[in-house]
């Protein structure tokens, strides 16, 4: 069985640590951090939210974009920052800026990291939609979606020989553990990369261990502790149905780790095909 305390430890490990430093893990944004500090107050204040996210004039604008998308499906658009807290609620908005956030601060160049940021986008919107059905708060679901892969990016930049994208073909082409291969030629990998950045920036245990694990399946098969087996079954599930959608980014996880993900959630294969419905008109409607 998994020593999560263990697992928990090693994140912040030495030459963990060591090894972020090296990748330039990004800070959390001050805004973010003012904007979330408000929200954990017992009656945030919704003009001086407005006010703090109002003063990142890039993250304000691309607040009122995302929240205006067909994916929102709100009933009419926001058009200050105010109403969009009150449209969509403070929660739904914390998530959102933190993606924003995530994006201006990781590279995106070049096309495999355009597809990177499709898929991740994707993935944190259809966790946040789906997390009801099986029990999971939608905001801890979102947020495991949105970091699971956030190390990939860093390694990128980070790995030019031997190729971190090279790295990523073979892994996504074998039967071994992804973590492993990438362990094997860069001594890290984008899992332990991304709980790390996740806690950084404030996320939960839970979430993080989600985040630590999500190419572990043998958790599935404990299934212990449920949260976590949870997130990491939901994540998988929901990054399957995206590679049906769209074609792209191909890979092998399913194979390895499907069966056990849809007995952690219960689900039967009837279960998976609505869910790919319901996801295939979302993400059309998104684009």
């Amino acid at each position: 069985m998994l020593n999560l305390e263990a697992v928990s430890k090693s994140i912040d490990a030495p030459e963990v640590r060591s090894l972020i430093k090296d990748l330039g893990v990004p800070a959390r944004p001050s805004a973010l951090l003012d904007v979330q500090t408000e929200l954990r107050r017992d009656e945030p204040r919704m003009p001086v939210l407005a006010q703090i996210v109002a003063s990142d004039v890039a993250m304000s604008g691309a607040l009122l974009k995302v929240a205006n998308s067909p994916w929102m499906g709100l009933s009419r658009q926001a058009e200050t920052i105010q109403q969009a807290f009150m449209l969509l609620g403070a929660t739904r908005c914390e998530q959102l800026l933190m993606e924003i956030a995530l994006r201006n601060a990781l590279p995106a160049e070049g096309p495999a990291l355009v597809r990177f940021w499709d898929v991740s986008s994707k993935r944190s919107q259809a966790m946040w939609s789906l997390a009801p059905r099986v029990g999971l708060q939608p905001a801890l679901a979102q947020t495991v979606g949105l970091f699971a892969d956030v190390g990939i990016p860093l390694l990128v930049k980070r790995f030019q020989n031997p190729s971190y994208l090279e790295t990523l073909s073979q892994a996504n082409r074998s039967d071994e553990c992804f973590t492993t291969i990438e362990q094997a030629r860069h001594q890290t990998d984008h899992a332990i990369v991304g709980a790390l950045l996740a806690r950084s920036w404030g996320v939960s245990q839970t979430a993080t261990l989600a985040i630590r694990l999500h190419h572990d399946y043998d958790l599935l098969k404990e299934a212990q502790p449920a949260e976590v087996a949870d997130l990491v079954a939901l994540c998988l599930v929901v990054e399957h149905i995206i590679q049906r959608f769209q074609g792209l980014n191909q890979h092998d996880e399913w194979a390895k780790g499907g069966e056990a993900a849809m007995r952690v959630l219960a689900l039967s294969s009837s279960d998976v095909e609505s869910w790919c419905d319901d996801l295939f008109d979302q993400f059309a409607v998104e684009g």
